[in-house]
């Protein structure tokens, strides 16, 4: 055990409906937050953005008020993160805005940019008018009484997948659309009803006379009329509307490339600040003591945001629930051996590595994953209970005792729990499996796989996490490339490469596991 030192102020980030909600639950916990509005906050429709009615986001926009007179709470307004440094529990940041630049000192962070919405007419190949419109432009209208007895054709999800939270906007404005005594057609791919009440709603718009016409791709548009081939009549139809609706796109803030980029955060291939990985739910980023928040992290209706932003206080009450931290899966660094190359410090996905005169590894930062230790040409750098010495050990040991065994190197996350369910369930696991269990796969050094052979080994298995679920995010990746690199070493010298095998399994696969061995044994 290590003592820590916490600081216990907390910096918001983002957005301003979603940043005020997370600040004043915060605030009220006790904790001093300070909350920096991002600039452009709330440049598209709050109603639109979190699906929901223009009084419950006046509702929602008190939270706001509320936080600018909370005694617990800086509001600093317009702001841009423009550098930080150091670990959870001693962050230090740089904030600036039209006043200046500042420094906030903080334990822990919370990002609640919201998403932005992008009109589609250019993917739809038309040009918007009064008569051919967004969905946004379609809810102000409908908001001004502007749709009484009007014909509406809505397209959606044709030039791009849409989400059921712009689903949800088109079945709420086709039932107040048939309200107003209109008439209301929808073109689709995909239905997204995956959301709750989503299904009800759709089913009262159809019972009301919606129709919904289902298609793999864009009709043809000539002004407001609709040239289609109807699924049921197998023939070309055309449908002529008062109004025509292209569905918009929600998407990641534009600021969120460069917050990943200060922060340190793994972005999604579509932009959000929270890689899709079970580890990180609900609100953890790779970085401890960094949190991701509703739109932050994907797509998110005001249900989504309130559960988020719920999540928080639990995540930062358990960061900062002691100054004692256990280390005994914590890497360590000699700084005899340290030659400060850096190379831990840019491998490491939890930015957990700075360096004063050496290599410094934060505690409350480290997750464990090991992918330092094996990449540090100078092997300055040793994981707790797994170092160098114990792996080469407990392979010396177990290939004495069973020579010419399979040895298989095991993410505990994933590879170890997988071998347990098949061992529980009866599979035919082979006698002479020499398991060697690892904090995760990143932690397997090439060193590792070719001493296995050194010491009698038959054949190696590296078995790690599929790709995007190793808890820390690269590890599965580093292991590929080194045992891709062991074996090509291996076939030079003349082994068969067939004798080293890279395997991904989940922890549920023990089916899976039982083949990868017998396979490895033939």
């Amino acid at each position: 055990m290590e003592k820590v030192s916490m600081n216990k102020d907390v910096l918001v980030i983002g957005g301003e409906l979603t940043g005020a909600g997370t600040a004043l639950r915060l605030a009220d916990a006790g904790y001093s937050v300070v909350f920096a509005k991002q600039e452009g906050s709330l440049d598209s429709p709050p109603d639109a953005l979190f699906g929901v009615s223009g009084e419950a986001v006046a509702a929602w926009k008190k939270s706001t008020d509320q936080a600018a007179s909370h005694s617990n709470i800086e509001v600093l307004e317009n702001v841009r993160v423009d550098r930080l440094t150091g670990v959870a529990g001693d962050y230090t940041v740089r904030l600036v805005n039209g006043s200046g630049a500042s420094e906030k000192t903080v334990g822990a962070m919370v990002v609640t940019t919201d998403e932005v919405i992008q009109p589609l007419d250019n993917a739809y190949g038309v040009t918007l008018s009064d008569t051919v419109l967004p969905q946004s432009q379609l809810e102000s209208k409908i908001a001004a009484g502007a749709v009484k007895g009007k014909s509406v054709g809505f397209l959606v999800g044709l030039a791009g997948p849409s989400s059921p939270l712009a689903m949800q906007r088109v079945f709420r404005s086709v039932l107040a659309i048939l309200e107003a005594g209109g008439s209301a057609s929808v073109y689709v791919d995909d239905l997204k009803l995956a959301d709750n009440c989503l299904d009800r709603i759709y089913k009262e718009g159809r019972d009301k006379g919606a129709v919904y016409f289902k298609m793999k791709e864009c009709p043809a548009i000539d002004g407001t009329s609709v040239t289609f081939t109807d699924a049921v009549l197998n023939r070309q139809m055309t449908a002529e509307h008062d109004l025509l609706v292209i569905d918009e796109r929600l998407a990641p803030n534009a600021m969120n490339p460069e917050l990943a980029e200060v922060l340190g955060l793994h972005r999604t291939s579509s932009g959000f600040l929270q890689k899709d990985n079970v580890h990180r739910f609900p609100v953890n980023s790779n970085r401890k003591g960094i949190y991701v928040v509703g739109p932050a992290r994907r797509i998110a209706g005001l249900t989504d945001c309130v559960t988020d932003m719920d999540s928080v206080l639990p995540e930062l009450k358990a960061l900062f629930a002691t100054g004692v931290m256990p280390t005994e899966r914590i890497a360590v660094v000699d700084r005899e051996k340290c030659a400060i190359c850096l190379t831990c410090y840019r491998c490491c996905p939890h930015g957990a590595i700075y360096w004063d005169d050496k290599a410094v590894i934060s505690p409350i930062a480290c997750q464990g994953c090991g992918i330092c230790a094996s990449e540090c040409p100078q092997e300055a750098i040793q994981l707790e209970s797994f170092s160098d010495d114990d792996i080469a050990a407990r392979l010396k040991d177990a290939l004495s005792a069973t020579p010419g065994g399979i040895v298989a190197f095991c993410c505990e996350n994933s590879a170890k729990q997988a071998a347990g369910n098949a061992k529980k369930l009866g599979m035919d696991i082979p006698g002479n499996l020499l398991m060697i269990d690892v904090p995760c796969a990143g932690k397997i050094d090439i060193n590792y796989l070719l001493s296995a052979f050194v010491e009698g080994a038959s054949g190696v298995l590296v078995v790690a996490c599929h790709d995007g679920n190793c808890k820390s995010e690269f590890g599965s990746n580093y292991a590929k490339w080194r045992a891709q690199e062991a074996s090509r070493m291996l076939e030079e010298a003349g082994f068969d490469k067939e004798r080293l095998s890279f395997v991904t399994l989940a922890a549920n696969m023990g089916a899976d596991f039982a083949k990868a061995v017998n396979s490895m044994v033939s």
